[in-house]
């Protein structure tokens, strides 16, 4: 058998077609470039509204923090400045009847502790007059030894406890004044912290 040979027929170049085909080519690279460009800048628009959206939350909550902390401030502020004041009036008012009662309690106190420091030892009890009664009563009732004195000098508050190895003064007086100092200075202190949270 024979081998035939088959011509080979190239069909016609149209340059139409040819133009045709290679625009198409180029605008299937240059939509393809488009989309991957517009893609790009679709996401980098996103992230960048998405980021103002965060800022503008996070700014709005900063803010609602900052105006709740300054609400809770002034409001600590005022409970402070009400009660301060009532603080002291109310220590005012008791204080000088808790001292008047105490005082028989507190000298007692410092007698007991004055012969158990020296036991026998003779103690001299120096007090206003009109206190005087009442720490008679007090050490006849206690069953406690000691000589009491009037002094004129002596505020009913104060009194005096001696012995020949020492010697001890109740001033209930200053110790009031020493606590109303100290109420007074706690506000004075909590007054200028809130100041310098104010002033930052």
């Amino acid at each position: 058998m024979r081998a035939f040979k088959l011509e080979v027929i190239a069909p016609s170049v149209d340059p139409a077609r040819e133009k045709a085909a290679a625009e198409a080519a180029m605008r299937a690279v240059a939509r393809e470039e488009g989309y991957r460009e517009g893609y790009l800048a679709g996401q980098a628009a996103a992230m960048e509204a998405h980021m103002e959206d965060q800022a503008r939350l996070t700014a709005a909550f900063l803010e609602t923090f900052a105006d709740a902390q300054f609400t809770n401030e002034a409001a600590r502020q005022s409970v402070l400045a009400a009660i301060g004041p009532l603080l002291a009036k109310l220590f005012s008012a008791v204080a000088p009847s808790v001292a008047d009662l105490g005082l028989p309690t507190e000298i007692a106190a410092r007698i007991e502790a004055a012969l158990k420091a020296a036991p026998g030892a003779t103690l001299r009890i120096r007090c206003a007059p009109e206190v005087a009664p009442v720490v008679k009563g007090l050490l006849a009732s206690r069953k406690l030894s000691g000589e009491v004195e009037t002094a004129p000098e002596l505020l009913p508050r104060e009194a005096e406890v001696a012995w020949a190895q020492g010697f001890d003064r109740i001033d209930l007086d200053g110790c009031i004044a020493d606590i109303r100092a100290a109420i007074d200075a706690h506000f004075d202190i909590e007054e200028s912290r809130y100041e310098e949270r104010l002033c930052g």
